[in-house]
């Protein structure tokens, strides 16, 4: 790639050093605006080739604002985390828009891709210029015709331009003009014999390939009974404009439409959606694929693309839609399936149709054989509305929702009633961990045969700028859904280690027990990042706990069983959340090795009152009794709970009886006044 200047524009100190690393690599030279008043000043003063602009309130008058004052084609490449704020940016005028966390394989493919438009679109301006050159230096192909006696005149060479004889006559031009384009050649015709005024036509002749050509002609100024023109072949400049309008509707890569084709088509198919004769919108992910390009190379990955493109379209034809690539991993779809009856049946045979097995090569150049994995979410139309972006980001959510809750695909009709509300929690939350919104609080738990408080759960919240501190649930499952779950968790880690030492070093040494999500399961680099944290806050494994819920562990169980071995081999202990919420048998945990049972506190609340929970958790205990592992309950209260529990051999105790979640100096102050931390 030849230098070329890149003016950088990005909030977000993470995503800004993830940006110019990839534009370095591909070439550039970036400068970096801190405002958008810096980025228009540099803008008139440096005249970059690319503007790459984060998301931002002020984005589409930015656009509009710098598009204005360019002096030469610019590309315009945006980067935001909400779908409406890219429909904004590309109606403004962005050459091209990335959502989500930056992926820098991707973005680097993005970028290359954009490159290549400008060379083109550069390549194309320059041919036209050249033909405008030749046509006024050499005439391309000059010619005369006399109306009263229907006779052309040629230039020596006219064969060559001809590749043949060149027409006598009128009618022998016009038989070799493409049929469609006859009526207007001969009316253009017409008007120069009748009116005698300048004339421009455009048609395409039949030969062997088909070529383009402009006629320019007006009367001679000399010769009143003479009409002088010029033929230009223009048919390389038209492949160029079809080559550009092909880019800027099909992904490059895949060859299917793009995410702009799609929301123009999905615009005209809409409206015919009925009750009766409902549609279906989709959104699709390919699950790991950057793994597939660790493991078998780029080229691996980008042919697992266009393959499934080429399914997907094809599936997708055959139920009278339409299908695209949104960028990434990421594809959509409308199909028309006939009714809602047929959603399973129509599903399950596009996920087997893009579950095909694939040949691939792998690095050492062996054919190996993957089964690509898929996962949907989809909106039925009407029924979730016809507000398209709505319902893009409702179908979005499903696929989220269907990959968090470990189905292959999820459906609704319904219409999402908080839709801009939870949209605008979303946007916020990309910005969360670089603002450093979120925080950690610490519940206390007490050791019952000693009253000794011996360990804490770390437990997040976040400081909404507006909203002011949310709990969980406000926000935990939007982390999940978006994926965001794998960087807080790993901050979440982080904190708790770095609090883990400052105890230590202060004398009084708690376990600490962090809780891991589903996505973080999947995390093939979770064990090792756990094991630098270790490390580098020089702390003893049995010190840091990881609770896993017994419903993660019932929908993956091969899965879990071997993160939970491979998190227990560090030396940190791993304890089995929410016991009692899900649907799994005793004798169907006990193949999973947890070293702590924590039971849910639908069964502490119930306890006292009720002879069959105070049954179950005896049982609970005893079969923890007899493997050698700790009981913690969750949620007690009272202390006549306590004193049941106690009782009944459980372990420990957590819940507002010994401590509500507090941070980390008021629960060392706390210790350090009751004389009950760890000596």
């Amino acid at each position: 790639m030849t230098e070329s200047l890149a003016l950088v524009l990005c909030p977000s100190p993470t995503e800004r050093a993830t940006l110019l690393a990839v534009l370095a690599s591909l070439g550039y030279e970036t400068q970096t605006a801190e405002t958008p008043e810096g980025a228009i000043a540099l803008f008139e003063r440096r005249h970059p080739d690319l503007v790459a602009i984060a998301d931002g309130e002020e984005l589409p008058r930015l656009l509009e604002e710098l598009r204005r004052r360019r002096r030469h084609e610019v590309e315009f490449f945006v980067m935001t985390h909400a779908d409406e704020d890219a429909v904004r940016a590309l109606e403004a005028g962005a050459s091209e828009v990335t959502t989500g966390p930056l992926h820098p394989a991707l973005l680097r493919h993005r970028l290359q891709r954009l490159h290549a438009e400008r060379l083109l679109q550069r390549h194309f301006h320059g041919l036209r210029q050249l033909c405008a050159t030749a046509s006024r230096i050499a005439g391309i192909l000059g010619w005369g015709w006399r109306p009263d006696e229907d006779r052309f005149q040629w230039p020596d060479g006219a064969e060559t331009w001809w590749h043949g004889e060149p027409p006598r006559q009128r009618s022998e031009l016009l038989a070799r003009v493409h049929d469609e384009d006859r009526f207007r050649v001969e009316t253009a015709f017409e008007h120069l014999r009748l009116i005698r005024r300048q004339t421009e036509v455009e048609f395409r002749l039949k030969e062997e390939a088909v070529r383009f050509v402009r006629l320019v002609a007006e009367p001679c100024a000399e010769d009143e009974d003479l009409i002088l023109g010029v033929l230009v072949d223009v048919t390389q400049a038209r492949r160029f404009e079809a080559a550009l309008a092909h880019l800027s509707h099909y992904d490059e890569l895949t060859g299917i439409p793009n995410r702009k084709h799609f929301l123009r088509a999905a615009r005209e198919i809409l409206p015919h959606a009925t009750l009766d004769r409902p549609q279906l919108l989709l959104y699709l992910d390919v699950a790991e694929l950057a793994g597939i390009n660790d493991a078998y190379g780029d080229r691996a990955g980008d042919t697992v693309l266009r393959t499934l493109a080429q399914r997907l379209a094809h599936w997708s034809t055959r139920y009278g839609g339409i299908a695209c690539r949104v960028g990434g991993d990421e594809f959509a779809a409308i199909i028309i399936p006939g009714s809602e009856s047929h959603e399973t049946e129509a599903l399950e045979e596009l996920l087997e149709t893009l579950e095909q097995p694939l040949p691939l090569l792998g690095r050492d150049d062996r054919s190996e054989e993957l089964r690509p994995r898929v996962t949907i979410g989809g909106v039925w139309i009407p029924a979730a509305g016809n507000e398209l972006e709505a319902l893009i980001r409702l179908a979005q959510r499903q696929q989220r929702h269907a990959l968090a809750s470990g189905r292959r695909f999820s459906l609704t009709a319904e219409p999402s009633a908080d839709d801009a509300p939870t949209v605008q929690l979303e946007a916020a939350l990309h910005q969360a961990l670089a603002r450093q919104e979120f925080f950690l609080l610490y519940q206390p738990q007490l050791e019952l045969e000693t009253r000794r408080i011996v360990g804490a759960e770390a437990l997040l919240r976040w400081r909404h700028p507006q909203r002011g501190v949310l709990p969980p649930i406000q926000f935990i499952p939007l982390l999940e859904e978006t994926g965001l779950i794998l960087e807080a968790g790993r901050w979440i880690i982080e904190e708790a280690a770095t609090q883990l030492g400052a105890w230590n070093d202060a004398g009084i040494p708690l376990r600490l027990a962090v809780n891991l999500s589903a996505r973080q399961i999947l995390d093939d680099g979770l064990v090792d990042h756990i094991a630098e944290c270790l490390r580098r806050h020089r702390l003893p494994p049995p010190q840091l706990e990881f609770e896993i819920t017994e419903t993660l562990a019932i929908r993956d169980p091969e899965r879990a069983r071997a993160m939970i071995a491979a998190i227990r081999s560090l030396g940190c202990p791993v304890a089995l959340d929410d016991f009692g919420v899900g649907y799994a048998s005793l004798e169907y945990l006990l193949q999973f090795p947890f070293d702590a049972i924590k039971l849910d506190m639908s069964f502490v609340h119930r306890l006292v009152e009720t002879p069959v929970d105070r049954a179950i958790v005896r049982g609970v205990v005893t079969m923890a009794d007899a493997l050698g592992k700790r009981v913690i309950a969750e949620g007690v209260e009272t202390a006549r709970q306590a004193d049941y529990l106690h009782a009944m051999g459980v372990d420990e105790i957590q819940g507002w009886h010994v401590g509500k979640p507090m941070p980390a100096a008021a629960l060392a102050e706390r210790l350090r006044e009751d004389g009950h931390g760890p000596q």
